[in-house]
């Protein structure tokens, strides 16, 4: 009687506690289950030796295809990747298909670059890429197209060189 009168009392707090219980579990569960794909963090080996951002420790997800920082703006002296865009591939023979990309760098006069790269594989062995360079929340957004030589030049200029092709 004493125990049912407890509950009774405690209604509330038990049902919280039980989804809350459930929602730690789903969520690690779903975690795990996100790193666990053929294209997400498992892929980065893969990434590397075709020159396409990896997806970064500080990167989480919610469903595997979309990877996000948890800061949206860099700090001086760092480049940031922002986000990640993955589109596997519906092929077995693939893994990835398109993936994209942003980094954001805080430049001397105070403002942010963004170097979007969009990449393209082909086979899982060879990738095509192209990008964007602007200015991040500015009012005149004045982007310029990059082909594979100016990717690998930003690249270069921004430290990072292991998506340098050349």
């Amino acid at each position: 009687m004493k125990i049912l009168n407890l509950i009774k009392k405690n209604l509330f707090l038990i049902i919280v506690l039980i989804y809350g219980i459930y929602w730690v579990y789903d969520y690690f569960s779903t975690q795990k289950a996100i790193e666990n794909l053929d294209f997400g963090i498992n892929a980065n080996e893969l990434r590397k030796s075709l020159n396409i951002p990896i997806i970064d420790e500080s990167m989480s997800s919610d469903n595997g295809y979309r990877w996000e920082s948890w800061r949206e703006k860099p700090k001086q002296n760092e480049i940031l990747h922002v986000w990640k865009n993955v589109t596997p591939s519906e092929s077995k023979k693939m893994i990835l298909e398109h993936e994209f990309d942003a980094y954001r760098k805080l430049n001397s006069d105070g403002k942010i670059a963004q170097f979007n790269i969009i990449s393209e594989i082909i086979g899982d062995s060879v990738s095509m890429r192209s990008g964007k360079l602007f200015y991040f929340d500015s009012e005149f957004r004045n982007e310029i197209n990059l082909n594979e030589r100016e990717i690998d030049s930003v690249s270069r200029s921004w430290g990072l060189n292991y998506l340098k092709k050349k």
